[in-house]
């Protein structure tokens, strides 16, 4: 499917667009630039997305978009830490 194959770039691109914001919050020990409930929204929401990925059988698309929430889980996880 070239579907598949579209959705798992465009997640990529996602996840290579986190990677520096991670990094960031980690340097600096703060998280300042988006609401926790943006960040565990946006986290769950892609966790469901993946999981309909799966039941469609796009494996590719499943994998990519959990990672994409899993980064997602990652800046929310920093938005507490850092918070306080």
């Amino acid at each position: 499917m070239w579907q598949d194959i579209v959705l798992t770039i465009i997640n990529f691109g996602f996840m290579i667009t986190a990677i520096p914001a991670i990094m960031r919050n980690y340097q600096v020990k703060e998280a300042k630039s988006q609401s926790l409930l943006m960040y565990l929204a946006t986290a769950i929401l892609l966790t469901v997305m993946a999981y309909v990925f799966l039941t469609l059988d796009m494996l590719l698309s499943c994998v990519s978009t959990a990672g994409t929430g899993l980064l997602w889980f990652v800046l929310s996880f920093q938005k507490i830490k850092y918070s306080k």
